[in-house]
């Protein structure tokens, strides 16, 4: 028996000549068998002559077709090389390092199987012990999708929060964010600086009091947590600290992260329902918002829109779309507003949901809106945000492997589009992303890319020119 340290092995049997001395070749060969996933008996120049497997669902590549031929033959044009390198290294060292390769099959995928080359005592021939590395690349795949699913929504927070972020800055009402516990301004927007005359970023910190004179800041805190605890809007007149500005605020709570915090809205004492501050009209503030709103009442008839809609739809002024159905432009048909009209008296708030925009030129483009209703009765109004649809930041929401996903994105779709459409559109959309992130992960190495993904290079360079990925770089 060659050595334990030749071996490479830090602890090995002492009594391998009783123990094993005596075993017939059937007991040495089921041994070989069930320490590995598959086990090939290969020659020296690597041309395999037997085999041995105990996952039955092995059989579906072949196996039998292996024997009498290379070990170089039986793999993916890519692995050859390490094919070539598992052999050189076996004729230095007894216990190769294990290398992964994949096996090709018909019409299926790719069989990953890590080898190492085993050389035994009393055997010219060398154990190929391998390891199934399907379950591996499974998890692979998982593990890319859902990186993948991960950099795509913090994406959207991100959009998200700029997109406030500008609402409230371009807001043209007087507005300060409050800690409720505290009492620390947490954010102003720009109107709120100018109302207060301090300059931009000075206010974030400083306790709300200090923005109001002396003799009312105390009633400011009960007003404040009144309106807290009562979990509803409060008012209060004051003046501006060290001026003879009278102004009104009003005290309105909200949650964030588990606290109870409350906006503070400042309004000139006099001014009819809050107006916006400075003169700046309520048309200038909706026209502020970067994306296309509209409002109606709750039959779907225009009330106000901005002129991001306008050019959505290419109307020439608002004037021809006020006091018209919305229907007129949005949905492929009239059912799409019915479906939508329909959840928001149930839910209030219907997100990202998929429809089309008709616009005056004829064309039709698919969007997702998002729509909030607000007020009762015959004062109810409907706010509709209608964002432009596109495929690759916006793939259809398809729930990961294993997990009982949310089916509301695909319900919104039936009746528009076939079932089977449905299931290869999910199938592609997967698949598409799993090789973006492949070869992003792997700076657009294409073998690398395909061993992580455990695909043969040419059934990616398939994938490839299917998904029109032939020349990403992974730049952008």
């Amino acid at each position: 028996m060659v050595g334990t340290v030749e071996y490479g092995i830090h602890r090995s049997f002492e009594r391998t000549n009783t123990l094993f001395a005596d075993l017939p070749g059937v007991a040495v060969a089921f041994m070989a068998s069930v320490s590995a996933d598959i086990a090939l008996v290969v020659e020296s120049d690597g041309t395999i002559i037997d085999f041995a497997y105990q996952d039955h669902s092995i059989d579906a590549w072949n196996v039998e077709a292996w024997l009498g031929r290379q070990l170089s033959e039986v793999v993916t044009p890519e692995c050859v090389d390490k094919i070539d390198a598992l052999l050189d290294e076996s004729k230095q060292k007894p216990i190769t390092k294990k290398r992964q390769v994949n096996h090709a099959g018909e019409g299926i995928d790719d069989l990953p199987i890590a080898y190492r080359l085993v050389a035994i005592d009393g055997l010219s021939q060398k154990l190929a012990i391998g390891e199934d590395y399907r379950k591996l690349a499974e998890v692979q795949q998982r593990l890319v999708q859902t990186q993948f699913e991960l950099e795509t929504e913090y994406r959207k927070i991100r959009e998200a929060e700029g997109r406030y972020r500008t609402i409230f800055q371009k807001s043209g009402y007087p507005l300060l964010a409050v800690n409720g516990e505290s009492g620390a301004i947490i954010d102003a927007n720009l109107a709120a600086t100018s109302a207060l005359g301090v300059r931009r970023g000075k206010l974030s910190g400083d306790p709300v009091t200090s923005c109001f004179t002396r003799g009312d800041r105390a009633a400011i805190i009960n007003t404040i947590n009144n309106a807290r605890h009562a979990g509803a809007l409060r008012t209060l007149k004051t003046h501006v600290n060290e001026t003879d500005h009278a102004v009104e605020l009003t005290i309105e709570p909200y949650r964030e992260n588990g606290a109870t915090n409350v906006i503070v809205t400042i309004a000139n004492t006099g001014d009819h329902a809050h107006a916006a501050h400075n003169g700046i009209s309520p048309d200038l503030v909706l026209d502020s918002f970067p994306e296309a709103l509209v409002t109606t009442d709750q039959k779907g008839n225009i009330v106000e829109a901005n002129d991001q809609f306008l050019d959505l739809v290419h109307v020439l002024n608002k004037s021809a779309l006020i006091s018209r159905n919305i229907n007129n432009w949005l949905g492929a048909s009239t059912v799409d507003m019915q479906v939508l009209l329909s959840r928001l008296k149930d839910e209030r708030q219907v997100r990202q949901f998929s429809s089309v925009i008709r616009d005056e030129l004829g064309e039709t483009k698919n969007v997702l809106v998002s729509a909030s209703r607000y007020g009762d009765g015959e004062d109810t109004r409907i706010g509709i945000f209608v964002t432009d649809s596109v495929r690759r930041d916006t793939p259809l929401a398809v729930p990961s492997p294993g997990s009982n996903g949310d089916s509301s994105d695909f319900a919104e779709l039936v009746g528009r589009v076939p079932l089977k459409d449905l299931i290869r559109e999910a199938s592609d959309v997967i698949e598409k992303m799993c090789i973006e992130a492949a070869l992003r992960q792997t700076d657009n190495n294409r073998a690398s890319a395909a061993d992580m993904l455990g695909l043969s290079r040419q059934s990616l360079y398939i994938k490839l020119r299917r998904h029109g990925l032939e020349d990403f770089t992974g730049a952008d």
